[in-house]
């Protein structure tokens, strides 16, 4: 347990110090914001370039872990959806931004340096498939959802919506780190000492500018008078997520226990700033998520180390 707590505590004490310097107001205003652009844009897709360069030989079966994440996150999804409907009684609109929250965990941010921490560079190959599929597969699956439950059934509009989506995937910053890094590595191109160190020093801030700038922003989020949708979210992300994931990785499609263990992990992480993105978009259950965001990041102390725990890790 103590070389878990070595893991964790490490990466929830930098978003605590965030936090804290945010309550109070220890940075000017607006702090937050610039610290995020810089891990995201700038050092976030060196450090995942480098990451690139040391993936190993990917396993016989690669799509096996595709399917496993993401038929996780399908089954998830449906369930939030008809909860949504049934059990809190909120519209199908409302649904796709409920079960947007209970698919898409902070995977960059908190995701990347725990497993690369504790699964060593092994886990740089499926790191690099989730993080490079992980926004396009959501926002489309969420883009779909909310333009049928809006009505929108022209065949244009759809095509439109999702078409601007893969668009702005394509000019993301962490998702081009991860493609260009992988295809250089197949391409055998290699990287110049010089370079290399380049990146590695920009690379090293990724990390502990991302999770204090999450820490700062989480100072803002207020979770009074969400609680059956905040619950909802929760249950879902937190507990059923990770759960079903680990079954479809391990028992059903016997992964490698590297993966199993990244697959599970990455599920298992709090509600990530991209739900709420997409909920605001759409004015959907905004204050729920926003909410989700605050409470699952806390509690992924817990859930992060009972993981990291059961993957027998360390």
């Amino acid at each position: 347990m103590t070389s878990i707590l070595t893991i964790v505590t490490p990466v929830f004490g930098i978003m605590l110090a965030g936090w804290l310097t945010e309550r109070f107001r220890y940075l000017p205003e607006g702090s937050a914001k610039i610290i995020a652009q810089f891990s995201f844009n700038v050092a976030m897709p060196a450090f995942l370039f480098r990451t690139m360069q040391e993936v190993a030989s990917l396993p016989e079966s690669p799509w096996k872990f595709v399917l496993a994440y993401f038929g996780g996150a399908l089954l998830v999804w449906i369930a939030a959806a008809v909860a949504t409907r049934v059990l809190l009684r909120r519209s199908a609109a409302d649904g796709a931004a409920v079960s947007m929250a209970s698919c898409f965990g902070n995977t960059v941010m908190l995701g990347v340096p725990l497993a690369l921490t504790a699964f060593g560079p092994a886990a740089a190959a499926p790191v690099g498939i989730l993080v490079s599929l992980d926004s396009l597969v959501l926002w489309v699956m969420g883009t779909l959802h909310i333009e049928w439950a809006n009505r929108r059934d022209r065949a244009s509009s759809l095509l439109i919506a999702v078409g601007g989506v893969v668009l702005d995937l394509l000019r993301n910053p962490v998702v081009m780190g991860v493609v260009v890094g992988t295809l250089w590595r197949v391409g055998g191109l290699g990287v110049p000492t010089l370079i290399d160190r380049f990146l590695a020093l920009i690379g090293q801030a990724a990390v502990p500018s991302g999770l204090f700038a999450m820490g700062m922003s989480l100072a803002t989020y207020r979770i009074t008078g969400q609680l059956p949708t905040l619950a909802t979210i929760f249950v879902a992300k937190m507990i059923l997520f990770p759960l079903v994931v680990f079954i479809l990785a391990g028992p059903l499609l016997n992964l490698p226990p590297v993966w199993v263990g990244v697959a599970t992990l990455f599920a298992a992480m709090p509600v990530g700033a991209n739900a709420f993105l997409f909920a605001a978009k759409y004015d959907r259950a905004v204050g729920s998520v926003s909410a989700a965001i605050a409470v699952s990041t806390v509690v992924a102390v817990a859930t992060a180390s009972i993981v990291l725990y059961l993957m027998q890790i360390g």
